[in-house]
């Protein structure tokens, strides 16, 4: 959270240096309009995701069931973790400096470098360096999202669709239904369960996603040329 707070300060300096609002960057007005937006966003993304969760539990022949002895300080503590790190990539990589970066570069440009700083961040969150063939797929996989984050960013002015979008996918991927220790749903494996190979999980748990990601993308670029022409 320290983090978070750090960016804000930093970006709200920098604005103000500018003769510019931090609520007028970053699109926190109008709030309905960009509550909207946010739910949209979230819901789109919380299905999806348990969508593909339950893909992954049919297809590898497990169950997801409901955790043992879950807190209340335990969902706390994870649903903190989940909205502290989108709102910190968030601000990193769709904040102020992307901001500028679609001033200084046009929103192409920038929305390309963003998706692939993206990419590249998840190296490192991942753990993954020195395994070239997997450090090349993180960049693709996560880069077309990155993409998807940084175009509603740039075609709305705000943070609010792409929060939600980042926000509802992470919670159910890393919260609900994960295989980390503070997930609400956890896997049961039989004596059936197997491993996905590499084409499975590419053909039933990522092509899915990207296609979410384009089809997001798409859509948008259609609303806003209706709304440039009406």
């Amino acid at each position: 959270m320290l983090g978070n707070l750090l960016i804000l300060a930093l970006s709200w300096f920098l604005l103000r240096l500018e003769h510019k609002q931090l609520h007028h960057a970053l699109g926190f007005t109008p709030p309905l309009y960009r509550l909207l937006q946010f739910g949209l966003g979230f819901m789109a993304t919380t299905t999806l995701a348990i969508l593909i969760s339950n893909i992954f539990s049919l297809t590898a022949n497990f169950t997801w069931v409901p955790a043992a002895g879950i807190s209340a300080a335990y969902m706390a503590k994870g649903l903190y973790t989940v909205f502290n790190s989108v709102l910190y990539e968030e601000l990193l990589f769709r904040g102020y400096l992307l901001y500028k970066a679609i001033g200084y570069l046009g929103e192409r440009n920038a929305n390309l470098i963003s998706a692939a700083a993206f990419g590249v961040y998840h190296w490192f969150s991942f753990g993954i360096l020195g395994n070239p063939v997997i450090m090349a797929w993180v960049l693709f996989y996560t880069g077309v999202w990155g993409l998807m984050f940084a175009y509603t960013y740039s075609r709305t002015r705000s943070l609010a669709l792409p929060v939600g979008l980042h926000l509802g996918w992470n919670l159910v991927d890393q919260y609900i239904f994960s295989n980390d220790r503070l997930s609400l749903f956890e896997p049961v494996t039989t004596i059936h369960t197997r491993y996905l190979s590499a084409l499975e999980s590419m053909l039933y748990l990522h092509l899915p996603t990207i296609a979410f990601a384009v089809i997001v993308m798409v859509l948008l670029s259609r609303f806003n040329q209706n709304m440039a022409t009406s």
